[in-house]
């Protein structure tokens, strides 16, 4: 072999190892030394897989504070002007998979104003205690992650840095909890500014008096079938209806506390009535101010405030009517 066909290989072995070190050098920089970040992205910029992480982690946290201002704002930020219907379609898909996180969906749409018997029954549906997760800010960071290939050409994954995590399974063995409150409308905005609420503090496996469904009729109202309830248009009353673990009428006392501290008696708010009283309900009087919670030995939720006051028209000694339903659950 001649000293040129020995020169002209080792230049072409010096070529080869010098395109290698050089592709290896590009990988090294634009995998490791310097990768790619997208930042500021809004929750809307997502993928609609995200998306459906991020609304099911809203319903979650609606589950453990029912502060619904805050879930809607949350909500606000995926720019959807249709997203209460979004989340009821993700109670139904998620329902039909038999995963947990249906309830809480359910539970959030109902109040979000979706309503409907197929919401109703899966909102009423044992699930796992949900877990305080935190969300994600309106501006997350994306870091997109090339995978790693011995080709020149990559493949980049978008991986959210707080990706949101549901941490129940449809495997994993229900764990009681309190079902979620349907508001009708939806509570504080559209209630009077007096009403509030004292929720039961239980221990895990306890039962008690749970407020499944509150309703607020204002005057002349005609949402959520008012005018066709007890009491029609000049009602002025609460109707408090109790309600079995399986769903049906039952019976127990009321403890409604006046407000010189006194116990209310049978004089102030009347006796229990019969299932066939034409107000289907356990208890009706004079709406007011007292605090009302079901006796009997359970713990109980307690609800007061419920004056005569008219929200649309502002307006104080108003026709107003209230209906209640406390049902016994587990937690």
């Amino acid at each position: 072999m001649s000293n040129l066909q020995i020169a002209g290989i080792i230049l072409v072995l010096l070529v080869a190892c010098g395109v290698v070190a050089g592709i290896a050098l590009g990988l090294w920089l634009g995998w490791i030394a310097f990768p790619v970040q997208v930042s500021n992205v809004d929750i809307a910029d997502l993928k609609p897989e995200h998306q459906e992480e991020f609304i099911i982690l809203v319903a979650e946290r609606y589950a453990l504070d029912h502060d619904l201002d805050h879930a809607q704002t949350q909500l606000k930020q995926l720019k959807d002007n249709r997203v209460n219907e979004r989340v009821a379609a993700l109670a139904k898909k998620y329902a039909a998979q038999n995963d947990p996180a249906s309830v809480w969906l359910a539970a959030l749409a109902e109040d979000l104003g979706i309503t409907g018997p197929e919401l109703a029954a899966i909102a009423r549906t044992a699930t796992p205690t949900p877990t305080n997760t935190a969300l994600p800010t309106a501006t997350p960071t994306i870091t997109l992650t090339p995978t790693r290939t011995p080709t020149l050409t990559s493949t980049a994954t978008i991986t959210p840095t707080r990706t949101p995590t549901r941490r129940a399974t449809a495997t994993r063995t229900p764990a009681p909890v309190s079902i979620a409150t349907q508001w009708l409308p939806s509570f504080p905005g559209e209630w009077p500014g007096g009403v509030s609420v004292t929720w039961a503090n239980v221990a895990p496996g306890q039962k008690y008096w749970h407020l499944v469904k509150a309703l607020y009729c204002d005057d002349h109202d005609t949402r959520n079938d008012c005018p066709n309830l007890p009491g029609g248009d000049t009602g002025t009353g609460i109707y408090v209806t109790l309600l079995a673990e399986n769903g049906t009428r039952t019976s127990a006392p009321l403890l409604v506390t006046k407000d010189n501290g006194n116990v209310a008696t049978v004089d102030d708010i009347g006796p229990e009535k019969s299932p066939t009283d034409m107000c289907n309900c356990n208890y009706s009087f004079l709406a007011n101010q007292w605090p009302i919670q079901v006796g009997g030995g359970q713990p109980s939720d307690k609800i007061g405030g419920m004056g005569l006051y008219s929200v649309r028209m502002q307006l104080k000694q108003a026709h107003t009517r209230y209906f209640l339903t406390f049902q016994l659950v587990t937690r």
